[in-house]
């Protein structure tokens, strides 16, 4: 038993990332467009004052729209080269800025809230670091005294902030189905869970391991192409329905097209 291939910068690899593009060309060719189609009406958007809270709203919506774009557009690049595992990675990077999006989209009042979670993440941070007396906590530990410590907590108990919480943001939305699934799923390939590892070997009748491999191979690929094209597209309608520009009729007719061309893998 030993390691098969030769990675995916090699010229093998790349020769087996390709033959993963020719196959699953339509489901590339969608996710494309989807990308390309919430990139255009993104960008066609302009929050001319930052007074209100609809104001800062809409704001922060167009930083997760780019955010959204650039994980999406990560995925792709790993997924071209035939990445399978990390496409499930990729995803679940996705769904959380996805959960954060939805909600800044249905609800004004979210966005201070969500800002107001970082002083618990920072709590925590000063906390783990005071575990620490080495040279490279110093600098920290001596900015970290008790009393800046005490005032935070102090501050996080009487403005009732809650911390940063996937499950909530996804109960929130509807979206507590997804996250016990498809979240849940793919934060095994997060954290390099034992499920995650099976894909890299392959196993004889009797269970014994007698290949690791080394290479492109199409996995979940399919499965996950499908899937950002299609919450992008629950994305952008989101993002329309913010900024006034609601149409189901046009999200509904993408999902449709999505479904014609990557039929196999649909909700």
């Amino acid at each position: 038993m030993k390691i098969n291939g030769e990675g995916f910068l090699s010229t093998s690899g790349q020769g087996h990332a390709l033959q993963i593009i020719a196959v699953n060309a339509g489901m590339f060719q969608s996710l494309e467009s989807t990308i390309c189609k919430f990139r255009d009406f993104s960008s066609s958007l302009e929050v001319h004052q930052q007074d209100t809270e609809v104001d800062r709203q809409k704001i922060i919506a167009l930083v997760l729209a780019v955010r959204l774009l650039e994980i999406t557009e990560a995925a792709l690049l790993i997924m071209r080269n035939g990445m399978s595992n990390e496409a499930n990675t990729m995803f679940r990077v996705f769904l959380d800025a996805y959960f954060i999006f939805a909600n800044i989209c249905s609800d004004t009042s979210f966005v201070s809230n969500y800002f107001k979670s970082d002083e618990t993440t920072r709590l925590k941070l000063l906390n783990s670091v005071g575990k620490h007396d080495s040279e490279l906590f110093k600098k920290i530990n001596d900015y970290a005294s008790a009393t800046l410590k005490s005032d935070l907590k102090k501050k996080i108990h009487e403005e009732q902030i809650q911390a940063f919480n996937s499950y909530a943001y996804a109960h929130n939305v509807g979206c507590s189905e997804i996250y016990d699934s498809m979240y849940r799923l793919t934060s095994s390939n997060l954290h390099t869970q034992p499920r995650s590892i099976e894909k890299y070997v392959m196993e004889d009748e009797t269970g014994v391991i007698i290949e690791i491999k080394d290479l492109p191979t199409e996995g979940d690929i399919p499965q996950r192409g499908y899937d950002f094209s299609y919450f992008l597209i629950q994305s952008l309608g989101g993002l329309k329905e913010l900024f006034g520009f609601s149409d189901s009729n046009e999200i509904e007719s993408m999902i449709s097209s999505l479904n014609e061309s990557c039929g196999n893998y649909k909700k």
